[in-house]
């Protein structure tokens, strides 16, 4: 199930913004110096269908755009456990991660290690809404160590 972002639409430009690099704010507790990717943008499909696309092995292979040689598998419930094998020539880039919170077909929150780039897992909270006959996801990607590990 391919999903096409609503950019080319002038009605969508408002809120379709990101990805955004964000670094941790002056004064903040020094513990907390982390940075986070912040994005936001429409598509043409249903909450429902959108969520989808991240609970659903199939679509999640779509919406990751596996090439040959990728592999995923995914439990799309809270605790369950997925990995992402990445295939980039003779490469294979290795994610993997938990499903921290699931609330169909509002939100998700998942960890995220990308195995010899992360010293720690990352977050990644994802929000999904309804918007004018379209669909908003909002994406943090937070707890991030390093301008090397947001690449």
């Amino acid at each position: 199930m391919p999903l096409s972002s609503s950019e080319s639409s002038p009605t969508s430009r408002p809120l379709d913004n990101g990805p955004v690099l964000e670094c941790a704010p002056a004064g903040a507790d020094p513990a907390d110096q982390t940075l986070r990717i912040r994005a936001r943008r429409l598509y043409s499909v249903s909450r429902q269908e959108l969520f989808a696309a991240w609970t659903r092995r199939s679509a999640w292979d779509g919406w990751m755009r596996l090439r040959a040689r990728s592999r995923t598998t995914l439990a799309p419930y809270r605790g369950g456990a997925f990995r992402l094998e990445l295939a980039e020539g003779a490469t294979i880039h290795v994610i993997s991660g938990m499903m921290i919170d699931i609330f169909p077909p509002e939100s998700l929150s998942l960890s995220w290690a990308h195995h010899g780039m992360a010293q720690q897992a990352s977050t990644i909270d994802l929000t999904f809404r309804d918007r004018a006959g379209r669909t908003e996801l909002l994406v943090m990607h937070g707890n991030i160590a390093s301008r090397r590990e947001a690449a």
